[in-house]
């Protein structure tokens, strides 16, 4: 990146930094504030997005766009990322956070549960302390890698988070951990209920069966309070358009439509 012209910046956002001392490093954390923002006094839900870096903008964009069409309530974004500068920087960051040992595939150098606790222990109430958040209201976004992650957040602190959007969770080779690793889910208390949106492309064809018996897998166990909903996107693989599907289909689906 240059050193002579500043980064881009999104209208109504802002960039805060954090430094996890449950993590040992420091995340950028990136916000989006809805337009009523500074005009009023109310609080509003939020949206933890994973991968910041990358898909924060596309998050901020869409969901404005959103509840302008009066999909969804206003929210607040908040993008999860590492300020790298290389692409392969990225990659490696996010592998260590996402990644969950004795995965097929994983390092044994993840830590999953680490960066789980930095974010409910640090992330949220650093951003409940400084923006008017509704707490009882959170959802945690994710694709991909990101996605994977979603559903560890899910089955380890399912409380965490009260809505959960999941898109193309590499289910061919994570399938089998989570019906072995499902006790949190079951155990919770059913008052309060979780929404969660899983999503995966048609041309996955890898990942199709085990999506369906993943899906099925929810609906018919005995887990207090979830919901689930579940899209498979004809046409499309594993890339951009799954991402943008993801979020847009998703946030419709795990938050109730509004009339303005």
């Amino acid at each position: 990146m240059s050193e002579q012209h500043p980064r881009a910046t999104l209208f109504g956002t802002e960039e805060r930094t954090l430094f996890s001392t449950i993590r040992g490093r420091e995340y950028r954390l990136t916000v989006a504030l809805p337009d009523s923002y500074k005009t009023s006094t109310q609080a509003y839900p939020v949206i933890y997005v994973l991968d910041g870096d990358f898909n924060f903008g596309v998050a901020a964009g869409l969901t404005r766009f959103s509840h302008w069409f009066r999909k969804v309530p206003e929210l607040i974004i908040v993008g999860i990322g590492y300020d790298m500068e290389t692409a392969d920087e990225f990659a490696a960051l996010r592998d260590l956070d996402f990644d969950i040992p004795g995965v097929p595939g994983a390092s044994s150098e993840s830590v999953s549960h680490l960066f789980l606790d930095a974010i409910t222990q640090e992330m949220i109430p650093f951003i409940n302390a400084n923006y008017r958040t509704i707490p009882s209201d959170r959802c945690l976004q994710g694709y991909s890698s990101g996605g994977f992650f979603v559903l560890y957040a899910l089955f380890r602190q399912p409380d965490a988070f009260q809505r959960y959007i999941s898109g193309s969770a590499i289910l061919k080779s994570t399938y089998d951990y989570w019906i072995h690793h499902d006790e949190q889910l079951a155990a919770r208390n059913g008052s309060n209920p979780i929404q969660l949106y899983l999503s995966v492309g048609e041309l996955e064809e890898d990942d199709i069966p085990n999506f369906r018996r993943f899906v099925t897998f929810l609906e018919q166990g005995n887990y207090p309070g979830l919901t689930v909903s579940s899209e498979i996107y004809a046409g499309e693989g594993h890339g951009a358009e799954g991402i943008a599907l993801t979020y847009l289909h998703g946030i419709a689906k795990v938050y109730p439509q509004v009339e303005l």
